[in-house]
């Protein structure tokens, strides 16, 4: 017995040394950098000493940090939704189609995704710039005033957009798969019994998609909270606030104003919002 738990450790061993590594160790060293504050004490720049709680309940005191929160919060509410629902109804579609027309669908709303953030994200502030945007162009030629796709009031929408486009093409993929999955014998089943497309979707598809439908409702929903690349990107081409989203803010606060410390506290709290808001998610899936 003691031969196979050797053994099994010994295929375990790469596993937990990358985990360890590159995942316990930074959690760690940023809950210990979390305790300490920057203080001035007598001649000379400031200094780390340990300051308990001090950097956590500046965190929940953060307008700006709760700001960065609040866009997260309405980026869930508002984009998470219209993505799944978008993805749904291309999966359904192609669900439908046969022949070579469903492969080039697949493959085109599949490409956003192959494509790396930073690089997509250009592409899209390109077509969001004032002076270049092929959309203001349309709207100049039609003697039609220009829209600011950077400006404080849409920019978040204009990033929405960006995930959307990234991200609607993979969820489809997989609501995709799970559909060829459902067994056929339930469609024949149906349709002796009278059944047409739409009470198929309504009372077949739907409620067979639904577990799989948690589960990229809560990977989104991490993904929310990791936004960062979309904003860092789009940043110097307009004005977006450093709190825009909640990385970006934690970011700056640690590259820019090198507080680490502060920076390590807002990462705690941010990691431990995404356990709260997820954790009921994944339990209840397990429990499937």
């Amino acid at each position: 017995m003691r031969r196979y738990r050797k053994t099994a450790f010994l295929f375990l061993a790469p596993f937990l040394t990358v985990f360890i590594a590159f995942y316990l160790a930074p959690v760690g060293y940023a809950l210990y950098l979390s305790l300490f504050v920057k203080k001035r004490i007598g001649i000379g720049p400031p200094k780390e000493v340990f300051g308990g709680l001090a950097n956590y309940i500046r965190a929940v005191q953060d307008t700006d940090f709760l700001n960065g929160l609040k866009n997260m919060f309405v980026f869930g509410v508002v984009q998470v939704p219209i993505m799944l629902g978008l993805a749904i109804l291309l999966a359904l579609l192609l669900h439908q189609s046969r022949g070579p027309f469903m492969k080039a669908c697949r493959t085109a709303f599949f490409m956003p995704y192959g494509i790396p953030t930073a690089i997509g994200a250009m592409v899209w502030g390109y077509l969001y710039s004032a002076n270049l945007s092929p959309f203001n162009q349309i709207l100049k030629a039609w003697h039609q005033g220009t829209i600011d796709f950077l400006s404080p009031a849409i920019v978040l929408f204009s990033i929405a957009n960006i995930v959307t486009w990234t991200w609607t093409g993979y969820n489809m993929i997989t609501l995709f798969a799970a559909l060829q999955n459902i067994p056929q014998d339930l469609y024949e089943a149906a349709r002796v019994d009278g059944a047409k497309t739409w009470d198929i979707v309504r009372r077949i598809q739907i409620p067979l998609l639904l577990p799989t439908l948690q589960i990229l409702f809560i990977f989104s929903i991490i993904g929310t909270s990791q936004l960062f690349t979309e904003a860092f990107v789009l940043r110097p081409l307009g004005y977006l606030a450093d709190n825009i989203t909640p990385n970006l803010y934690l970011y700056l606060t640690a590259a820019r104003d090198a507080n680490y410390s502060y920076a390590g506290a807002l990462a705690i709290l941010l990691a431990l919002l995404i356990f709260v808001i997820s954790g009921p998610f994944l339990r209840r899936v397990a429990s499937r």
